[in-house]
Formats: structure tokens, sequence, C-alpha cells
């Protein structure tokens, strides 16, 4: 099949499009050709095509010659954006794959597919930029029979760094090696569902082409499950070999640093991140993780130990960090 991918080598996609190449498939990757040292190289055996997926004109031009089997979007964010990848794809492509996020459904009891999402108007735009696309697809599938998938990956790790508080940077990391404990949002007893883009991809290639898959949507997580106090201090511990130093901050406290991330991400923080996958291992019956949390997180630090350039560390996150770590232990609670 001809698959074309938005992107293409980013922390989710490159293992993505790896396996597809393994699988014999023939690989197109649509991107501005802006390579850096914290994403992993294009893959040789890959056909680029260069062109800003922002700039209609000039990507129309550059796809004008092509059709698709399958047409998986990782770029798309929002309703303006969901119009122009349908103008542009929907007279190319047999299978429309949108990648949106987990991150739009509530936490309560275990995550379906049909569990209770954010409405428009309590989400933040991150969330919202998903919702919308979705939307826009869901109309089009629904009236013109737009040939639509949908994929929510989980919290999945390849190029980036777990966190409890802070970015998926080295900062927390450079922190850590520096003397500096690491922040915890809550009691950090919350489980959580770490994905290695590995195991997303061996999942994720099984919808090519399968016209039972158009029209659904799926969730796509890993089945390993571990608390956020045990993936830090693998963390930890894979930095310096000892027991992690913690500052655990409380709920109440963690719900107002808008400085971080917004609130309803930060509840998520703080809550389970349980799924059920039993939708997308219909699809593939024979997958099975590789990666536990430990070679999880020691691949990625692999992966980072390669180039110092990918050990991206952020002074103005530093100081933000410092000041919550400087904030709590002096009072347990923060300074106005």
């Amino acid at each position: 099949m001809k698959v074309l991918f938005t992107g293409g080598y980013g922390n989710i996609s490159w293992w993505c499009t790896r396996r597809a190449l393994d699988l014999g498939h023939e690989v197109y990757l649509l991107n501005r050709e802006q390579t850096t040292s914290t994403r992993r190289p294009i893959p040789e055996d890959a056909i680029l095509i260069k062109a800003d997926y922002r700039n209609f004109e000039e990507t129309k031009n550059a796809i004008e010659p092509y059709s698709f089997d399958v047409v998986c979007d990782f770029l798309c964010q929002g309703t303006e954006h969901a119009e122009i990848a349908y103008e542009l794809f929907k007279n190319k492509t047999k299978q429309y794959i949108l990648i949106s996020t987990e991150s739009i459904f509530k936490r309560g009891s275990v995550i379906t597919e049909r569990s209770e999402k954010y409405m428009e108007d309590e989400a933040s735009p991150y969330i919202l930029g998903k919702l919308l696309s979705e939307k826009f697809f869901l109309e089009k599938y629904k009236k013109e029979n737009f040939p639509l998938t949908i994929v929510r990956p989980g919290y999945t790790l390849d190029t980036i760094l777990p966190y409890s508080i802070g970015h998926n940077c080295y900062t927390v990391a450079k922190r850590y090696l520096d003397g500096k404990p690491i922040l915890i949002a809550g009691s950090g007893n919350n489980r959580w569902t770490f994905t290695h883009s590995y195991d997303f991809a061996g999942l994720f290639v099984n919808l090519f082409g399968n016209s039972d898959a158009i029209g659904e949507d799926f969730n796509i997580m890993s089945n390993n499950v571990t608390t956020f106090n045990d993936i830090m201090g693998i963390f930890a511990k894979t930095l310096i070999d000892k027991e992690p130093e913690f500052i655990h901050i409380p709920e109440e406290v963690c719900l107002t640093l808008s400085q971080f991330m917004p609130k309803d991400l930060m509840q998520q923080r703080l809550d389970d991140a349980l799924f059920d996958i039993s939708k997308i291992r219909a699809f593939a019956p024979d997958w099975e993780s590789e990666y536990n949390p430990e070679r999880l997180v020691k691949s990625v630090f692999a992966w980072l130990d390669e180039d110092a350039r990918r050990k991206r560390f952020n002074k103005e996150l530093d100081m933000k960090l410092e000041n919550l770590t400087n904030d709590y232990l002096k009072t347990g609670v923060l300074n106005d």
C-alpha cells in the first residue's frame, strides 16, 4: 500500500513509519525536512514530499501527482487545520487516519472509546483542538462517507521523557543530576499507562487498509500500568543509582500551577489513566508489548546519551521548577 505520514519522524510517528516500511508499504513523508538533533533521522527508504503542511497551496501542489491508500495525519489540530486536511486529501486517499489523543476523555473508571469526553467550553486549547478535529471529520464521515479512522494515543515515549511536573525535555533530569529533588503531582500513587512508540506502532499499522476500521475510533496504548512514583523512581535510579528524592506537591496546589500546564491536563496528572484496549487488540490479536516501564525509560535515556544535543535544557522551566521547590520547602504552600 501507499501510505503517507504528515510529519513522520516525531516521537510517536517515527516508529510507525519504520514499521510500515518493514511491512513492505511504500511510505511517503510530508514535512518541511527541518530535521533537528532531538528527532530521529528521516528513514532513507521513505519518500520525502517536502512542503509546509500549514501552507495549503504549497502542499496541494506537492501532493498533486500522488494518490494514497492511507493517510496518517499526526499534525491536525483544530477546525482550521481539519478543513485544510479535508480539502487536501478528500480525493487523494482510501483511508484517512486522524491522530487525536486520549486526553479528550474525562477520568473516572477504566477508559474506553465510549467514555465521557470534555465539553468544548471546558477544555483547554490542546484538548479543544483535538475535540474539534474529531467533530469536523466525523461530520464528513457521516454526511459524505469520508473514509475516516480516529486513533487516540496514550502517553507515548521514545525520544521524550516522562514527567509528573515539568516538560518532557531533559530539564528535570539535569536538575536531578545536580542534586535537586524531583517534583511529583499529588501522592504519585495514581496509576498510569506508559507506552513506547514501538509498541504503539505495532498496534497502529494493523489498521492500514482495513475496511472494518473505517468510521471507527481506537484508543491505542500499552497494557503496562505503573504509578508515577514508580516510573519516576526508575527515571531517577537510571540517572543516579540511589533511592530517588521526591517532593510531593499537594493536589490543591498542583491545580493552581498554570505556569506548567492547563488545569484539565494537570488534573489528569493526578488521576488514574487506565484503558480498555480490547477494541484495537481485536485488530492485532498476536500483539504483545515489548517495553515494560523500566525498559521504556532506559531506552529513552540511551537515545539521549548518544548525542548531547538531544538533551534539551529549558532555562525558563528550570527557574519555575526551582521556585516551586523553594516555595514548597519553605512554607508548604506557594507564595502569592
